[in-house]
């Protein structure tokens, strides 16, 4: 055998080699770069449930982010990463493995998944190239049954539900309970006006103070509502307003029966 002969065999061999090698690097590659939607993309957030409720000190929230184009169309195979100031974030059961910062792909509804599992609220971040989103969710004591909402009396409060002045001040108790009637410290309650309009259909706003408040040890959080500067104009004379006031969780869960008042201002 010559020369030649006998290098070609190891020439070929290397060659192999070089080839393998060069598909192991490029398979490499495509798995460490995140397939990213284009410029002018954009991520929402949505969860279910919004508010989580903690059994045994702990809850699970379904976390879901969806990737639009810049026209608005759901972009199906994207890579999204996640994370959470708070809690533990998992890729959906049966696998429930750890998903911080891992590329979650998107499916053909644009949208891509994971479970936060926490104690406390959190803030989940989604980011896919450029496009980012973030969504605040809240827990609740397990046991929350019910939120009752009541005008109060007292000095420099309404004694009861019709304001004769625009600078009156209706003063108000809410209240979380439990499954066995009692109290829950530490919820967050949030007063809100809704269906608030005079009677020529017109619009009209007014101000809590606090509108959000944790309640205390007995379950109670207090806030006053008064008439915005409007009131004049909309909720005087000839027109007389009618709202209602709800109170929530942060996310809008577990509503109060609305509290309704109206206006006999001359």
């Amino acid at each position: 055998m010559n020369t030649t002969e006998r290098i070609l065999p190891v020439l070929g061999a290397a060659a192999g080699i070089m080839i393998l090698a060069c598909g192991i690097a490029l398979t490499a590659s495509c798995r460490g770069s995140d397939q990213v939607p284009p410029e002018g993309a954009t991520i929402t957030l949505a969860a279910n449930p919004a508010t989580i409720v903690l059994v045994g000190g702990s809850g699970t929230s379904d976390v879901v982010a969806t990737v639009y184009s810049a026209v608005g169309v759901p972009q199906e195979d994207q890579d999204v990463r996640f994370s959470s100031s708070a809690g533990s974030l998992f890729t959906p059961p049966p696998d429930s493995q750890p998903a911080a910062n891992i590329p979650i792909r998107t499916d053909d509804l644009g949208n891509a998944h994971v479970n936060l599992v926490t104690t406390t609220t959190a803030t989940v971040t989604a980011r896919s190239g450029t496009a980012t989103g973030t969504l605040t969710l809240t827990t609740v004591p397990g046991n929350l049954s019910s939120i009752i909402l009541n005008r109060v009396g007292g000095a420099g409060c309404l004694p009861d539900t019709t304001f004769l002045t625009c600078s009156d001040t209706l003063c108000l108790e809410a209240q979380a309970k439990d499954t066995d009637d009692n109290g829950l410290a530490g919820v967050v309650l949030v007063f809100t006006l809704q269906n608030a309009e005079n009677d020529q259909q017109k619009p009209f706003g007014g101000a809590f103070q606090p509108t959000q408040v944790s309640t205390d040890a007995g379950g109670f959080a207090h806030a006053t509502f008064r008439l915005d500067s409007q009131c004049p104009t909309n909720c005087s004379g000839a027109n007389t307003c009618i709202g209602e006031i709800v109170v929530t969780l942060q996310g809008g869960g577990f509503p109060s029966t609305p509290l309704q008042f109206d206006t006999g201002i001359q």
